[in-house]
């Protein structure tokens, strides 16, 4: 339906020409409104679901629910991304207590600089005799001390009283030597994206070729796996957990994106039907619908797997730049290691996630079957390549199969071809062959969309 000036206007004028030119106006105003009544649609479901989450979270405070609903739909369309970033990244109370699973309360998750989240008062330095010595003169409680040998990597974790819980003030009372080399146990998401999007785009067709069958070794860092699903029946899973006995562990996400990776059935074609596949489970339950993961876990991760000397290490989760992460990542690719990482789904205005932004971490888009860009993707200039991320046919943790969406169902993609690749170990090296394979979409060369281009099986 037009907008009501329109039809005034044009029941007004006598010109036909002119009535004509009005009512094609007309008609495109029509086309844009549909457009964003789809968007919208989506933005509901997505924005539902995280009211759903916070309502969770907030019961268990007792605090009022805000209505993110009624804020999304106040934007105009240049906002709703912006928003519904906002929103998703708020669907969790400020302060969260995360419980185990008797009940009780594990740790506090709450919000910190930037929107990020992290556990409460916990931060982390690397280790040394002046640096614990500073930590003792303001009264830090010291966790953990640990020595990561693989990563060649020494961390103190410790917490601080409430008025020292920000880069300011420690920065204050910290030597400054330290100051690059501190940082917060963040936390970080796994990215699957809304599944709206799998309504909006059918399926593909399933993929009937694997992408190499080297008995390559991969890592896998993300949540639990259901390693009794039929689909890996077949497949070399060897799995650790990092988030602790303590908890539930989540396996929806993790079993997506390995069924992706080593899934075999009728239906579903591995990408690496003889990799050995060492998966890390990192994630915490925070409600029936979102994970989260502490930064030292990831750390913890890498660490293992570079003791498993894998080849490529797949990483769809999202979160804060952090300086101890990427010291991390960085001594994981200068081991010989690859890192390929979804590049968020929060949107095309969102700022650039982690780890796919680091230098030489390699990273992942979502598009459709139809070569469209996933419309929660990230952009930036970090993306390097896209691959399949839309309504991807896999292994769902309940045992049976499904589509699933975001940019997470696109890393793997990736993940394969540097395993498959027969370049050398360098980041430079691998990104070179990988570009000679892409099939360049957007932009002529390198774009913030689609990065290089698409990538996908033979």
């Amino acid at each position: 339906m037009k907008p009501l000036y329109l039809t005034v206007i044009l029941a007004c004028l006598c010109n036909n020409t002119s009535a004509q030119l009005l009512d094609r106006v007309g008609n495109q105003i029509d086309g844009v409104t549909r457009e964003l009544e789809q968007v919208t649609g989506a933005v509901q479901e997505q924005v539902r679901r995280a009211a759903e989450d916070e309502l969770s979270a907030q019961r268990l405070l007792d605090n009022p629910v805000t209505n993110p609903l009624a804020d999304v739909l106040t934007q105009t369309t240049d906002g709703i991304t912006q928003t519904v970033n906002g929103a998703v990244n708020n669907t969790l109370a400020a302060v969260l207590p995360i419980l185990n699973r008797e009940g009780g309360t594990a740790f506090v998750e709450v919000r910190v600089e930037d929107n990020w989240r992290a556990v409460e008062r916990e931060w982390l330095v690397l280790l040394d005799q002046p640096g614990l010595q500073a930590l003792a003169a303001i009264d830090a409680e010291i966790i953990e001390q640990t020595q990561f040998a693989d990563l060649g990597l020494q961390l103190v974790r410790f917490r601080v009283p409430a008025p020292l819980d920000s880069f300011a003030e420690l920065k204050k009372h910290l030597p400054a030597h330290l100051h690059g080399q501190l940082d917060r146990n963040h936390i970080y998401s796994p990215q699957q994206g809304n599944p709206q999007s799998s309504i909006d785009n059918p399926a593909s067709a399933p993929a009937t070729n694997p992408l190499c069958n080297q008995a390559v070794t991969i890592g896998l860092i993300d949540t639990a796996i259901n390693t009794q699903h039929p689909a890996f029946k077949q497949s070399n899973i060897h799995s650790k957990d990092f988030a602790g006995e303590e908890f539930d562990a989540p396996r929806a996400h993790g079993t997506a994106v390995a069924g992706i990776l080593v899934g075999h059935s009728e239906q579903l074609t591995p990408l690496l039907p003889a990799a050995d596949l060492f998966a890390a489970s990192v994630f915490y339950p925070r409600s029936d619908y979102a994970q989260g993961a502490t930064m030292v876990n990831l750390v913890r991760a890498l660490d293992w797997l570079l003791q498993k000397k894998v080849r490529v290490i797949n990483m769809s989760l999202a979160g804060p730049d952090n300086k101890i992460l990427a010291l991390a990542i960085q001594k994981t690719i200068q081991a010989g290691t690859s890192i390929v990482a979804a590049a968020g789904n929060e949107g095309p205005a969102a700022p650039p996630a982690y780890p796919a932004a680091y230098a030489d971490v390699i990273a992942v888009t979502a598009v459709d079957k139809n070569q469209r860009s996933y419309r929660w993707a990230n952009r930036g200039d970090y993306i390097d390549f896209a691959a399949l991320g839309v309504a991807v046919l896999t292994a769902r943790s309940a045992g049976d199969f499904g589509n699933e969406t975001g940019t997470s169902m696109a890393a793997p993609v990736v993940t394969a071809a540097v395993a498959c690749s027969g370049a050398g170990s360098s980041a430079a090296a691998i990104v070179e062959q990988l570009k000679i394979r892409a099939l360049d979409l957007g932009a002529p060369g390198r774009d913030p969309v689609f990065g290089y281009g698409l990538l996908n099986r033979p």
